[in-house]
């Protein structure tokens, strides 16, 4: 009794090449992957590269949102467990300001938030409550109606709460403050503005516009940094 005859398979050189192309692609995007995660996990928590300059926050031919949000609007508005949701500072009757996430415009500066009634936190600072130096930027000015308008009366002890989308808490104490030019004073201020004022310890940096109005540029001749450690 003859064995049936064992039938031999071919395989195309197209499908051949094509599981090894398949292969290549596979190791490629994981190697990036993990490239990625260790990536982040080191940069976790540390002080990142700054802005080449302060937004002027009320900058020429830019536009911006004046209406103040509804209270259904705030209690409505929902971001990422681990990204911050509302900012307060009781001392100033701030209250659950939202806070949006900015970056950095096509002219290097600071972005702000569309609304002068909400904050912004810088996502290329460190994260809230890390041990880094975290950075909100919002709209002021002594003769505006921006949501840091009365923070040039802010006082050392004050205290600064942001609120996660999570529900949990952080809470920072003033330290301290200071006011520079715009242009070269301030632009040369922010190395400082993204360290702490207490070395090894979290902390947040507030920006915002104060001092003279200028009318030809549209922007206010100061720039304010309030610096408050975590509690």
């Amino acid at each position: 009794m003859e064995l049936p005859a064992i039938r031999k398979k071919y395989f195309s050189p197209f499908a051949i090449v094509g599981v090894l192309v398949l292969a290549l692609l596979i190791a490629f995007f994981g190697r990036i992957a993990l490239w990625e995660h260790s990536y982040y996990q080191e940069k976790e928590g540390s002080e990142r590269e700054a802005p080449s300059s302060v937004v002027s926050n009320t900058g020429e031919g830019e536009d911006y949102d004046e209406s103040e949000p509804s209270e259904q609007e705030v209690a409505e508005y929902i971001v990422a467990p681990d990204k911050p949701r509302y900012f307060s500072i009781p001392s100033l009757g701030i209250h659950n300001s939202r806070v949006f996430e900015i970056g950095v415009n096509a002219n290097g500066e600071m972005g702000t938030p569309y609304n002068i009634h909400d904050v912004g936190w810088y996502v290329n600072a460190a994260a809230i409550g890390s041990n880094g130096t975290a950075i909100i930027n919002a709209h002021g000015g002594d003769m505006g109606y921006g949501i840091f308008r009365s923070l040039p009366n802010i006082q050392p002890g004050a205290e600064i709460i942001i609120e996660m989308g999570d529900g949990k808490i952080y809470k920072y104490k003033v330290v301290d403050k200071t006011t520079k030019k715009i242009g070269d004073d301030a632009n040369q201020y922010m190395s400082m503005a993204f360290t702490s004022p207490t070395s090894g310890v979290g902390s947040v940096t507030l920006i915002t516009c104060t001092g003279d109005w200028w009318l030809n540029s549209q922007t206010y001749s100061d720039r304010l940094f309030v610096r408050a450690t975590l509690e």
